[in-house]
Order: C-alpha cells, then structure tokens, then sequence
C-alpha cells in the first residue's frame, strides 16, 4: 500500500512537468510507455493474470518502471472447489544490451511481492492458512515483436531467484516463469 501511495504522490508532483523537454530534446511523455502481462485459462483449473505497467525509457537501451498484478484462480474437481485472490506489485528494470544487432532481445529484471494464502508455519511443525506476502526476483530473458508503429508483444522466460522449491518461497510453483504481454508508447 505505501508503494502505491507513493507512486500516486510522484505522479501529482511531477504532472507539471510530464511535458517538460528531457536532456535528450524529446518530452517526458514520449518516453512513457504502458502495457502489461494478461492471462486466462478455464476449465476444472480457472486462472486469471491481470498484470498492467508503466515504464520509462531512459535511453534507447535502458528503461525500467512499476507494475501491478492482480491474480485469480479458481479450482474445481468433483464437488470440491477453492478459490484464492492474489495481489501485488513490483519494480522492473529492461535493457536491450545490442540494440544495433538484436534490437527485439532485451535482459529483464524485477523485485516483485505478492500477498497471497498459503500455508504457513508459525511454530515447529505447526502450520495455519493465513494471507502473507511473497516476495520474488525473476531474472531473464525477453523477445519483443513489433504489433505496429509504437506497440510491440512480448515474450518473457525469467527464473526466479528466490525460488528455493519450498511452497512458501513461490507463488508460481517453481522457479520458472513465462510472461506473454503487450507494451504501446505514448508518442
């Protein structure tokens, strides 16, 4: 929560400024930009990923920003069935390290924490189900595909870090991620 407000203070602070000329000569909304990671999946597994971002490119080979992710799932089998509601946020940093040469190759990085239910051990051997906070550092490698003019997909392979195959060091159920989104300029 105090990231958020802390994003909603930044951008009231800095709206007089969004059209203001960077170093570079261009307007700090041109280098703005907006997307995200989306998912479904149904059936006796229902899952969905709304994942939004805003990031900024500092220069053609670096950019980073934040991002939101808000995840349900639903699990049906027989008469059974459980539902749980995720919820969080993260920081990210992109580079493309050659642009000249593969310019749709880019290295990604996040510190992202979700508050999700899980199983949790209070005492030794003792465990209750209650909401916690999972922390993550994904790492990897990403492609992007031009989808026009100032948009492009993307594809993301990241392996988290924190991932030590314990239930309670992921939400993603091992250490390896797959993201597919889409990024659109404001220029």
């Amino acid at each position: 929560m105090k990231y958020l407000l802390s994003l909603i203070l930044f951008l009231g602070i800095s709206t007089p400024s969004i059209f203001a000329q960077t170093e570079y000569g261009e307007t700090f909304a041109s280098r703005l930009y907006l997307g995200g990671n989306f998912g479904l999946g149904f059936g006796t597994y229902t899952s969905i990923d709304v994942s939004p971002l805003v990031g900024y490119n500092f220069n053609r080979v670096f950019s980073a920003g934040v991002g939101a992710t808000y995840m349900y799932y639903s699990y049906r089998f027989g008469n059974e069935s459980e539902r749980a509601s995720f919820y969080g946020g993260r920081i990210f940093a992109r580079a493309v390290p050659l642009p000249e040469i593969l310019p749709s190759i880019f290295l990604h990085g996040e510190y992202e924490s979700i508050n999700n239910e899980r199983w949790v051990e209070e005492k030794p051997n003792q465990f209750i189900y209650k909401r916690t906070w999972t922390p993550a550092v994904p790492v990897g490698l990403g492609i992007r595909q031009n989808a026009g003019e100032n948009s492009y997909f993307t594809f993301t392979v990241l392996w988290n870090l924190f991932d030590d195959g314990t239930q309670s060091s992921s939400i993603y159920g091992g250490p390896l991620i797959y993201r597919v989104g889409l990024i659109f300029g404001l220029y």
